[in-house]
């Protein structure tokens, strides 16, 4: 009776645990086609804007967007399934592996450092645009390495804040070694002039080590900290902006005046103005689709970073918030991907991933409607640009590949 009992037990476990495997597939599968869904009608989104904002710009700008568009799940598909591809072979795993990951680093900071070099050195394929040296420019095809290297930026963070996890580091020592990490791609990138980038990956950096194991007040004192500290900065620029300064400062100057007072320089802060504008004009449900004007040349370079202005111009507050809540489903989604993953370096490379995002994605909408200064990141999925694309199918296939796990 007692052995039949035990066997009927061993049965009912194994089928049990057999359930639950099936399940957790099914609701991987089930994440991972809603998160394609998701990315496909912001494609669809980003496609229709992109006809209409640069119809009265160059034609090779809209076959160049879809030409970025095909990389994009070209990267997301076949990186996103190569552990199918691979029979299993090749997943993220191999990311955490202690060699690829101090090559990723290596091969990073090299090519960093060689863009600084060639751009002081006047290299023809390292050219100044807008006074820094972050485009490497061949035969045509320009890549951003900069922006490429986040996802770079991402692993080796991941990779640092899981081996903490397993070794129980201080929390003095987390943000020491992350901040190795921060420093050496943030020097490197600042000496190319490229502010924006620095800020971006500084903000990656606080929103990964925040989300590991530093106590919760803490995070409130650093984020209080550095808020006064922004402001005080801030102020000190707009004094010395008012017996003028470089463009950088003028411009912290006409964001301040903009803000605040309504004044935008036209020097300055001409591409806030029209944005601004353009939100306005668009009201709560939009002109209609192709009917906005800032494309008329009244806003400068509206495919690049102030690709949403045009978009709100003809969709209005309606359409701002759909777009916005998909992308912050998508957010949820890859968040829930790293809280439900079986190993720490899973973790943290879904939160750095989706705090890569969403942060780009808040910077851009606040850039544009006046509420940040400019910081030149484009908007995710939805503006022009080849480096920004090839980011986020990297990105994305990653999550894919998080979401094929079933254990």
């Amino acid at each position: 009776m007692k052995v039949e009992n035990t066997g009927e037990y061993h049965k009912k476990n194994v089928e049990n645990s057999y359930k639950k495997i099936v399940e957790k597939k099914e609701k991987l599968s089930r994440r991972r086609l809603a998160i394609f869904l998701i990315v496909i009608v912001l494609m669809i989104f980003s496609g229709i804007n992109m006809l209409s904002a640069a119809f009265y710009m160059k034609a090779e700008n809209i076959n160049k967007h879809f030409i970025f568009i095909g990389m994009f799940f070209i990267l997301y598909i076949f990186l996103g399934n190569i552990k199918k591809i691979s029979k299993g072979k090749i997943s993220y795993k191999i990311l955490s592996n202690r060699k690829l990951n101090a090559f990723i680093f290596l091969f990073s900071i090299i090519v960093l450092t060689g863009m600084f070099i060639g751009g002081h050195l006047g290299l023809p394929f390292i050219p100044e645009t807008n006074g820094a040296y972050g485009w490497i420019r061949i035969k045509g095809v320009s890549i951003q390495p900069a922006e490429i290297f986040k996802c770079s930026f991402v692993i080796n963070m991941a990779n640092c804040l899981a081996k903490a996890e397993d070794r129980d580091l201080s929390e003095k020592d987390v943000i020491i070694n992350s901040f190795l990490y921060l420093f050496a791609y943030g020097v490197l990138i600042l000496a190319q002039k490229d502010l924006g980038t620095v800020i971006h990956y500084c903000l990656i950096w606080a929103f990964m080590v925040f989300m590991s194991k530093i106590e919760s007040i803490k995070i409130w004192i650093v984020s209080i900290v550095g808020s006064i500290g922004a402001i005080v900065m801030l102020v000190i620029m707009y004094v010395k902006a008012s017996h003028g300064g470089s463009y950088k400062i003028m411009r912290v100057k006409s964001y301040i005046d903009g803000l605040f007072f309504g004044e935008y320089s036209d020097d300055f802060g001409y591409q806030v103005k029209q944005s601004v504008y353009a939100f306005g004009s668009g009201g709560i449900i939009g002109k209609g689709y192709a009917n906005g004007v800032q494309k008329y040349s009244y806003l400068p370079e509206i495919h690049t970073d102030f690709i949403m202005a045009t978009f709100g111009e003809e969709f209005g507050i309606i359409g701002m918030i759909f777009i916005l809540s998909l992308i912050f489903t998508l957010y949820h989604l890859i968040i829930l991907t790293g809280r439900e993953c079986k190993n720490y370096f899973g973790k943290y490379l879904a939160i750095g991933i989706a705090g890569q995002i969403i942060i780009q994605v808040i910077i851009n909408i606040f850039v544009a409607v006046g509420l940040l200064p400019v910081f030149g990141l484009p908007m995710p999925f939805f503006s022009y640009g080849g480096s920004a694309m090839i980011t986020l199918g990297i990105s994305m296939a990653i999550i894919h590949n998080l979401n094929l796990e079933a254990a």
